[in-house]
């Protein structure tokens, strides 16, 4: 009961949390961008879309996974080469536990494309925190990208969409 009610003041607090936008903000194509952090809520995408997402940019750049698990009791299939985070990676006054996910989110490079479509708490904290470049994603409340595609809810049309739009920008 007690971890439920800290859990709770918790999110509560990170909710209203402001983060310090540090960020250089830059629009590149697909042969300029060097790495990508690509971020997701585990239980709302299938990993069998995120291969064929992460097979697609790996084309292009270098590809980190980053899994945000919602229910830290879920059973679901973990890959080895994904990132995975939950609740207890992040401490109550928004400072990371977990010194990869600090470090990954830290990147001042290339790009972080975001796939959740409905919001979380401690999700979009980490979505707030990430220090890319340019920050990709659905329209979602409270969250505010540098690119968004309006009226997008489904993953593959998004992904579809984001790549036309990455292979006409020019680099600046």
């Amino acid at each position: 009961m007690l971890k439920y009610i800290t859990e709770r003041l918790k999110k509560h607090h990170i909710k209203n949390m402001v983060v310090k936008d540090e960020r250089i903000l830059a629009f590149q194509n697909l042969e300029a961008v060097k790495e990508c952090t690509l971020f997701w809520i585990a239980e709302d995408v299938s990993w069998t879309e995120i291969e064929r997402i992460q097979k697609l940019l790996a084309k292009h750049m270098n590809v980190y996974l980053l899994s945000f698990i919602r229910q830290s009791k879920s059973v679901f299939e973990r890959v080895e080469k994904v990132l995975y985070t939950d609740e207890a990676s992040i401490f109550y006054g928004g400072k990371f536990r977990d010194m990869k996910l600090k470090e990954l989110l830290e990147r001042k490079d290339g790009l972080f494309i975001d796939l959740s479509v409905k919001p979380d708490v401690l999700g979009d904290y980490i979505v707030r925190y990430a220090k890319t470049a340019c920050k990709v994603g659905m329209p979602r409340e409270g969250i505010e990208h540098d690119i968004v595609f309006a009226n997008v809810q489904r993953v593959d049309i998004f992904i579809d969409r984001l790549f036309k739009l990455f292979t006409k920008i020019n680099t600046y």
